[in-house]
Parts: C-alpha cells; structure tokens; sequence
C-alpha cells in the first residue's frame, strides 16, 4: 500500500461558506478531499486530501478484483480520518460528491455505497461524478479557463481531446480507437525490462537521467535495434483530413513485442536506452499530429484545410490532465508543437495541473462535484450506481435530480 497527503493549497483556518467530502476510487486510488466554498464566484479551497495508492508491481498490473477489496479495506478509514480531523459529529459537511463513472465497476461501487450512507446519516445531497469532467476542471482550482476551451485528457484509461461549450456541454472530437496512452507505456516499459507501480512514469524517470546518446553526442550513427516504429496512420492510405479523427496506441506494444521476438536474448542497456526514448517520443508526437490534423479540420484557415469549418473559432485556453500529463516530455511538445497559431491565428494559453493533481484525486472529483450542483443544479439520488462506460458528452444523459432553490440555498447559506 503506498500512502501520500497532497500539501498543494491545504487551507486549515479558511472561512466557512459550505464544506464538500469527495470520494474518488475509480481506478486504484483511494482517495478522499474536503474542500470549502465561500462565495458563488469564489474558487473552492482545498482544506485537506488523503489518497492511498494500490501497490501493484508484483500483480504486473491492476487487478479489478484486489482493487476492489482494496478500495472497500482503505476508503472507510480515510473517511473516518477526515472526520476525526475535522469534527465531522459536530459539523458535517454540506454536500457529497462520488466519483460515479467512468472506471472499474467494483472500485466506483466501493465509494458509493460509503457515500450513499454518509449522505442519508447526515441528510445532505449526494453528486455522482463524471471522472473526466474533474480531469478537464482542474485547472481552475487556480486560474480561470474560459468556454469554449480544449482538453486533453491523458491517462492509463483514457486518451482524447474534447472540446468543452460550458460546465454540461462537451464533444469528443478524439478519442482511442484502442488502448489508451498511458496503458501503451506502462505495457510498453514492463516488456523492456522496468518494474514498478507506475511503468510509464519509471520510464519517463529513466529517459529524463539517460538521454539517448544520438541527441548529445555524434558518435552513435544508427539505433542499436530496429523497432520499425513509425508515426501511426501516416501514409498513402490515410486521408490526411479524415471524417473521423482517432488515437491509436496498441500497435506500440506489438512493434516492441515483435522486435523482441526477433532478439530472444536479454537486451542491453544501451538498447533498453534507445526503445525507451523512441517509443515515448513516437507516442507523444502521434498525439500532436492527430490534434494538429483536428486544429486543421475545426480551424480558420482555408489554405491549409480547404473544408476548414471554424468550430474552434474562440478557443483560446488548452488544458492538459490525467496521469500522463505529468510527463514533462509531454508538456514540452504540446507547448512548442501545436499548430494553433497556424489554424487559428494565435497563440493558446496552455493550463498544466500541478503534478500531484494529474493523477487521480478526490479534490478534482470535488471541484466538479460543485460545479455540477451550482451551474448545471443536478444531483443524484439513492438509486445511483456505478457507470463503468460513460463518454463524456453524455454527461447530462442521466436521470439527474434537479437542486431547486430551497436545497441550493440550504446547502451553499450564499443567501443566509
């Protein structure tokens, strides 16, 4: 089990409005956040977060069902840690929000079923959480992303760009026709030889403190194995503005199992170096290429795309979330790479997440929570379960409870 507190804006003496408990166990993470809100317009505060991590290195990988007894062992004891702490018997919070979707079925059930509990023990409302909506929020615990705005969202479950109108209203204009990137890495890395809880990031760490030489030095002329990886759906047969834009990231994996097969003995170090850094570098660049080619589709500039239809006309904000987002690599070539000038006549203001807020967390799960109560007025009710597939333009596809005035104002005492 590996155990962290995020210490990122922790405010322990701040102004009581309303205080809102997050639960987020999507995946392998438990975690639970008590944030408090004080004016409408107001950001929220971020009072205190605990999260305890799932150790999955010896397993070779997450398994639905030791997280689920994983989540259903920690969840409860972080709840009643937050309690303890801050007095939950005497002062409990205003609101709860869960995470109800997307992710592994047992995992989001275990949170539920707690939060269910908690809300009818304390009579509160309870929000079901879209997961990807708290990704593409996060950015504005700390600065204000205006619609309409893009988002990519990166992790080990996910890969697309989306295309945000407002806090309800969003559009997958790309998503993984496969596997997502951050699965591709990890699967990726333990087939060359790294171990650890988070493969990709292990690998990242390695590539940062061992540059492939042929960027520093000229004495390497050739790469020390040939992993005939390529940029994925370039060439003669792919329409270079398709009707359908998409990610796809399997064929990594099976480029570097099949290299391997070709080399049965261990490889060395020096080849462990160079597929390292071509197989996150290919990765990351078939990202940019794909949201160029969407920056070309959906943007102003006829020349470069004749059907160029302006639906990013007004997009000035770009935000990057999810665990695969931490990776500096990543942010480098989003920064200097894209196309926006190009298509769109300016430069975007690109919007990183601290690195402790790229991975799953409940402050993130809180953070839209609230936003779905106020701007969208939704809740959910005690019939709520877990929704494993959830795409997030069908946010508002659900059987949402309305907050009327009365339990607006009861919960957020804007108005008392």
């Amino acid at each position: 089990m590996l155990t962290s507190r995020l210490s990122l804006r922790l405010v322990r003496h701040a102004r009581r409005s309303y205080r809102v408990l997050a639960l987020e166990s999507s995946c392998d993470d438990s975690c639970v956040a008590l944030l408090e809100k004080q004016t409408p317009a107001g950001r929220p505060i971020v009072v205190d977060h605990y999260k305890s991590t799932l150790s999955s290195a010896a397993a070779g990988g997450i398994i639905p069902t030791a997280a689920q007894v994983f989540h259903n062992y920690t969840i409860g004891g972080l709840v009643d840690k937050m309690a303890t702490t801050y007095n939950f018997d005497q002062n409990p919070p205003d609101l709860i929000c869960v995470t109800k979707g997307p992710g592994m079925a047992g995992s989001l059930t275990a949170s539920i079923q707690l939060a269910k509990g908690l809300a009818l023990a304390w009579k509160v409302p309870l929000v079901g959480v879209h997961h990807m909506l708290g990704h593409l929020l996060t950015p504005q615990l700390d600065v204000d992303v205006k619609y309409p705005f893009l988002s990519l969202l990166c992790s080990g479950g996910h890969t697309m760009l989306v295309y945000s109108k407002s806090v309800g209203h969003h559009e997958v204009i790309i998503n993984t026709m496969d596997i997502a990137v951050g699965d591709s890495l990890d699967k990726c890395a333990r087939e060359i030889g790294f171990y650890g809880n988070q493969l990709a990031r292990e690998m990242e760490k390695y590539i940062r403190n061992n540059p492939w030489p042929a960027e520093t030095t000229a004495t390497v002329t050739e790469p020390p194995i040939d992993l005939a990886l390529g940029l994925p759906m370039k060439g003669p047969k792919y329409l270079r503005f398709p009707d359908k834009i998409e990610f796809t990231f399997a064929s990594f994996l099976s480029r570097v199992q099949t290299t391997l097969k070709r080399h049965p003995d261990a490889i060395d170090e020096k080849q462990r170096q160079y597929m390292a850094h071509h197989i996150q570098n290919m990765a990351f660049d078939h990202i940019i290429d794909r949201i160029n080619v969407a920056l070309m589709i959906h943007g102003t500039n006829k020349k470069l795309c004749p059907t160029a239809d302006g639906k990013f006309d007004g997009v000035i904000d770009i935000v990057c979330s999810g665990g695969v987002a931490a990776n500096k690599s990543l942010r480098h070539k989003l920064s200097h790479n894209l196309k926006f000038r190009e298509t769109l006549g300016h430069e975007p203001t690109f919007h990183f997440p601290p690195l402790d807020l790229c991975t799953d967390n409940a402050i993130m799960i809180g953070l839209a929570g609230i936003g779905q109560f106020e701007k969208l007025r939704i809740m959910s009710d005690m019939s709520m379960v877990a929704r494993p597939k959830w795409p997030i333009n069908e946010l508002m596809d659900e059987s949402w409870v309305h907050v009327d005035d009365a339990t607006y104002d009861k919960v957020t005492k804007y108005n008392s």
